[in-house]
């Protein structure tokens, strides 16, 4: 019998914070859950039933009814096995059932006060005694607990909405195009769920590898004491009782980092995070929309200083207008002068077969080397396939791309780059600098068009961190083999994010992550009248190819 398919994760629009929260917990269990209030009909049990199949069937999810019985959620003796075996077994709970998973309760304010204390006692004490017909057993309950709930139908205990590490409000979307977008949605799943789904599968594993990936950095995740400082400097300006706030505004800011790639901490990233720890603990917190967003407004007036230094020039000097407006600069309009291919490696193209296992036994093999070692070892059929070639554009998106076009002639670059090399056994994608970190913007393919629709879409803005985006680049390329990858970074090279030394961490981040590559090429797209010859100077602290706009 088929398992049923829920709607995907990477399919849900207009829940971001939920989604978030969620995924928080999945890194750092210790957060204690999430707690999801809002109206009926926006998708909360939807976002924690895709979380459940996002992170496959080891992952236990375990949904309890407000109307659950007590032996259903605590457990009791298996009396069939007591009778016709004389053994005692203990049928397991739901609450032990969801160990190391999601405990999911809908309409959770609706909960009976005993059941809602026996909640109380496993969440602070990770599991329970159960005491049955004689016996005492001890069971193993550590779960993220999750609950939704509309607050018109009656309030939450304090004792239990304090145990959840986060909480989100949910409303109905007001904005046509997210409606019509999640309307959408739905009713494409509705009409063939295994399809839609399938469209949806690689992304469904990729976040799952950056979920995972996150789990394991965690505790490499510097918490620094700028951070440490305002996390208790919120805490006491909320007047929040007691120090958990404090202590889940710590873990929940180094679990956002985690999740972001990176390897510390930052204001920008606490206050992200805020609201979710400290909104339900307290009625004296409210979020600073200055606060929030003072590390924006910051980043743009700097954009801004700098976008102008770079058009003026940084010196008292400056030129006459009319001398100004005569100059030519070299970047070509796509429409009057060709736009020249990156020089792609043939042999990369040309990969050779790799061989891996295949699934199924070979039992001549097997049994020869049985013979011949009298070991039993299972050996496993070898299969052959083409490797495809891999290309990997990293794009410079921040805000000194805008300077003298070149942005646009690098979306040139990409079109020409894919129409000069149509074989479909090349896959593409592509990772952009975003809001001073970055991102994958596509993940390997070889519809030329999804490239191309992808590469439309950019715009210049914020700062460069390399550094970040190699980062992106390594977990894209996790589980693929480096020879069949090729890589271009089309930069200026002023790195100015990241870190405090935001050149020094971009090679770093290359050295310790991206050295196994063979093939990188670094794309200098500088044509400001006065060079700073910045990516050059990436090129060479890396020893990789250089290409400047110039020689296209």
């Amino acid at each position: 019998m088929q398992n049923k398919i829920n709607f995907p994760f990477t399919a849900i629009v207009g829940q971001d914070d939920f989604k978030l929260c969620l995924l928080l917990n999945l890194i750092d269990p210790t957060i204690g859950g999430v707690l999801a209030t809002g109206d009926k009909g926006t998708g909360k049990t939807t976002t924690v039933r895709a979380l459940s199949q996002l992170m496959g069937e080891d992952f236990p999810f375990v949904n309890l009814p407000i109307g659950a019985t007590e032996d259903r959620v605590l457990g009791s003796v298996n009396l069939e096995a007591l009778i016709n075996q004389k053994k005692t077994i203990v049928d397991k709970g739901l609450l032990a059932k969801s160990h190391q998973g999601f405990l999911y309760i809908d309409e959770i304010n609706l909960l009976n006060d005993y059941l809602m204390d026996v909640l109380l006692d496993a969440a602070a004490s990770g599991g329970y005694h159960l005491e049955r017909e004689g016996i005492s057993e001890w069971l193993d309950s550590r779960f993220c607990l999750v609950g939704t709930m509309n607050p018109e139908e009656g309030e939450l205990r304090p004792q239990l909405k304090d145990r959840f590490g986060l909480s989100v409000a949910i409303s109905t979307p007001k904005d046509i195009k997210l409606r019509k977008k999640i309307a959408l949605q739905r009713l494409n799943f509705d009409t063939n769920s295994t399809e839609f789904y399938e469209q949806l599968k690689e992304e469904e594993s990729v976040l799952r590898a950056e979920i995972i990936s996150a789990k394991n950095k965690l505790v490499d995740v510097v918490l620094t004491e700028k951070v440490q400082n305002e996390a208790a400097k919120l805490t006491v300006e909320a007047n929040v009782e007691g120090l958990r706030a404090d202590i889940l505004l710590l873990k929940t800011t180094r679990a956002y980092a985690a999740l972001l790639g990176e390897s510390e901490t930052t204001k920008a990233m606490l206050y992200k995070i805020a609201p979710f720890v400290l909104a339900h603990r307290s009625n004296d917190f409210t979020p600073s929309k200055d606060k929030e967003n003072s590390s924006e407004r910051t980043l743009k007036e700097e954009e801004k200083k700098e976008n102008k230094e770079l058009q003026q020039g940084s010196n008292s000097f400056q030129l006459p207008e009319n001398i100004k407006n005569g100059l030519q600069f070299s970047i070509p309009q796509a429409s009057k002068k060709k736009v020249e291919a990156l020089p792609t490696n043939n042999e990369l193209v040309k990969s050779p077969y790799i061989a891996k296992e295949a699934d199924h036994l070979a039992i001549v093999k097997t049994i020869k080397n049985y013979i011949v070692t009298r070991k039993f070892t299972k050996i496993y059929q070898q299969i052959s396939e083409k490797a495809s070639a891999k290309i990997v554009f990293l794009l410079d998106t921040s805000a000194s791309m805008a300077v003298d076009k070149q942005l646009g002639f690098v979306k040139g670059i990409i079109q020409k780059t894919i129409a000069s090399y149509p074989s479909k056994k090349i896959e593409y994608a592509i990772v952009v600098l975003e809001n001073s970190s970055a991102k994958i913007l596509q993940y390997f393919t070889t519809d030329s068009k999804r490239i191309q629709e992808a590469s439309y879409q950019l715009k210049a803005g914020g700062k460069t961190n390399l550094g970040s985006a190699f980062l992106r680049v390594f977990e894209l390329l996790k589980s693929i083999n480096t020879k069949t990858v090729q890589l271009f970074v089309l930069t200026d090279g002023k790195i100015n994010a990241g870190h405090e030394s935001p050149f020094d961490f971009a090679v770093k981040n290359y050295k310790m992550y991206l050295s196994k590559l063979s093939n990188t090429t670094i794309v200098d797209t500088e044509n400001s009248f006065v060079k700073l010859g910045k990516a050059k100077q990436l090129a060479k602290a890396l020893n990789l190819r250089y290409v400047p706009f110039s020689s296209l």
